[in-house]
């Protein structure tokens, strides 16, 4: 089997594995490598900047003395900041922006479930042979729906309290 033929997402999963120093070889191959090489490019840079978004200060190895000297979220900032001049297309501000869509979108769809979830005790409540214990597979879905909703409003934070601060400094620079 010649290795065009093979299924893209077996072929992305090959190309994983492919350093980024080898990149323009593997681009210039044919329309087909270079399509799923940028595909694992640009998933690899998604990855690498939530990463570092959602990282915390023990992560990066610093003695909680300078990270109560120099405040979290300015090192954080400086960080992504760098990064996205380096190796995004995107302004941080525009790629905190489009995560903090993300979030709100996606809470969206976790207080549907958590809609669902809620009839479904109410149910279960009301039905006379209810004797005060949920079924595990719904107890197990209303946990799991709480911790994605804390998740998520924890990132949300997080991302917002970026996007001001960063609008601060880059005020403080125009002035």
């Amino acid at each position: 089997m010649h290795i065009n033929n093979l299924p893209a997402e077996l072929f992305s999963e090959i190309l994983e594995y492919i350093p980024l120093k080898d990149t323009s070889a593997i681009m210039l191959v044919n329309e087909q490598w270079y399509r799923e090489y940028r595909g694992v490019i640009y998933r690899q840079r998604e990855a690498k900047f939530e990463e570092l978004l959602y990282s915390h200060c023990s992560d990066w190895n610093i003695p909680l003395k300078l990270v109560v000297y120099f405040n979290w979220h300015d090192f954080l900032l400086d960080k992504l900041n760098s990064f996205c001049k380096n190796f995004d297309r995107y302004c941080l501000e525009r790629r905190l922006r489009y995560v903090y869509d993300s979030l709100r979108i996606d809470m969206v769809g976790i207080d549907k479930e958590r809609e669902v979830i809620d009839n479904l005790l109410i149910h279960y409540e009301k039905s006379p042979d209810f004797e005060g214990l949920f079924p595990d597979w719904l107890w197990e879905r209303h946990k799991n729906n709480r911790q994605a909703s804390g998740e998520n409003i924890r990132r949300k934070n997080l991302v917002y309290v970026l996007m001001k601060k960063f609008r601060e400094q880059y005020w403080l620079i125009i002035h």
